[in-house]
């Protein structure tokens, strides 16, 4: 079974601003938070030109399209196999 519920690309992933996402997937290899992290943005083709800051299972993207940031939070929904994602809109002062 997979189940890939995330944007097709970066631009997506901005465009829809505050979201969650979910990634299942019983035919990869376990991951934990952070590689599950990794794998989200491997499938949005993120370069790291758009990354602001990487913590492991919190990272931050902007984008030159768009005036403000995305704040991208991983985390478990079960199993090693089922992984969420929490996006949040970065508000500047």
């Amino acid at each position: 079974m997979a189940i890939y519920e995330i944007p097709d690309s970066i631009s997506n992933l901005f465009l829809q601003g505050e979201n969650s996402y979910r990634i299942i997937d019983y035919d990869i290899n376990d991951m934990d938070n952070i590689e599950s992290m990794d794998y989200f943005l491997d499938c949005l083709e993120v370069e790291a030109c758009h990354i602001v800051a990487d913590e492991g299972t919190q990272v931050i993207l902007e984008h030159p399209n768009f005036n403000f940031q995305l704040v991208i939070d991983s985390g478990g929904l079960g199993d090693f196999f089922s992984h969420g994602f929490d996006v949040s809109i970065l508000k500047e002062e």
